[in-house]
């Protein structure tokens, strides 16, 4: 790619310097043809009057400073150019900002723009880089355990049923991790599945926490649910947020110690629905409350390890595809408490909630 100066830098030259070659000219015709208009000092005798070298004293600053001026305004679009030409060829480490230093116009703010775009990219094919290093790594497991079965299915005297057992929770294995990925890559790419309606929420989330609690009960745990709210209906996603709730508390349910009781609680505050979800497990050190929202990512010291390591990351982006967020802390006492909050308004309810 060229570095020298490009068809902008002479066009601006050329622009800048006629322009000012031509009105120097033109004030110095005007003053020699309209004296009397002009007051000008009186020019000595012995000074020879000439046009020649008033155009070449005026054509040589026109020159430095139309220089200074096309090489200040076609350089960022120059460097900017060579940004692109690296991302084309896949390239997306190359910052133009800094390469400008403290220029303060709109070019630098294009420059700054360019940076987020390329940093935002870089990061998303990362992302996708290890989302398809961590399916190929899921998929290797079970579809090993399925060529071991199925070879054991060729062999006299092998229990046929047995086998055929073992196949199929592999293949539902598979079926629930194609169907993760499937959603956890539409909610990536902003196009979520199914189209949004009214939905009660606390009628949502108290169902998802019944079924819960019927199955923290059958493994000795239990879950309460605590909310003075009646209903709340939201213009959102239905499906999301059954998976978000679901997935929230299914988890808690499962890391949550023998004897103990998971609490959830929605409440409204500040035009937000509140929802926590609190357990007695292990908890995590304050380095992994970030990163058990990754696909893939796994709770170590838990009781249970069943999973792939999507649910939380399919709860976030399903809360935040409704303009919500959502966060992890430790629980007072040991555990976790996620926390995550729906904008009312942004949701498209309105007032329609009763307290």
């Amino acid at each position: 790619m060229p570095r020298g100066p490009g068809g902008l830098f002479w066009k601006v030259f050329a622009a800048c310097w006629f322009t000012a070659l031509l009105t120097g000219l033109g004030i110095n015709v005007f003053a020699r043809l309209f004296p009397e208009l002009i007051e000008l000092p009186p020019v000595p005798p012995k000074v020879e009057q000439s046009v020649l070298m008033p155009v070449l004293t005026g054509g040589l600053i026109a020159a430095l400073i139309s220089g200074v001026l096309a090489w200040s305004l076609s350089r960022p679009l120059r460097l900017l150019r060579q940004a692109f030409g690296a991302a084309a060829a896949g390239r997306l480490d190359l910052r133009v900002a800094p390469q400008l230093g403290r220029q303060r116009d709109e070019f630098a703010a294009l420059a700054r723009d360019y940076d987020r775009m390329a940093q935002q990219l870089h990061a998303l094919l990362g992302a996708q880089r290890r989302l398809l290093h961590d399916v190929s790594h899921e998929l290797r497991s079970p579809l090993a355990r399925l060529q071991v079965a199925a070879g054991l299915l060729q062999r006299p005297g092998t229990d046929a049923q047995d086998t055929l057992r073992r196949i199929e929770r592999e293949v539902e294995r598979l079926d629930r991790l194609v169907d993760e990925v499937l959603t956890l890559a539409r909610l990536e790419s902003g196009t979520p599945p199914g189209t949004p309606g009214d939905i009660d929420a606390i009628g949502l989330l108290e169902s998802v926490a019944e079924d819960a609690r019927f199955e923290a009960r059958s493994k000795g745990r239990d879950l309460r649910f605590d909310s003075s709210l009646r209903s709340i209906t939201l213009r959102a996603h239905g499906e999301l947020l059954l998976r978000a709730f679901e997935n929230v508390i299914r988890n808690a349910v499962k890391f949550t110690a023998e004897g103990s009781c998971v609490d959830v609680r929605a409440e409204v505050d500040a035009r937000m629905l509140r929802v926590s979800v609190a357990d007695r497990g292990p908890g995590l050190p304050a380095g992994a409350l970030q990163r058990i929202f990754e696909p893939f990512v796994r709770v170590e010291g838990g009781t249970h390890t069943e999973g792939f390591g999507l649910g939380l990351a399919i709860a976030r982006r399903a809360v935040e595809a409704h303009g919500g967020s959502i966060a992890a802390a430790a629980r007072a006492g040991g555990g976790l408490e996620l926390r995550f909050a729906l904008p009312l308004a942004a949701a498209g309810a309105g007032d329609l909630y009763r307290p």
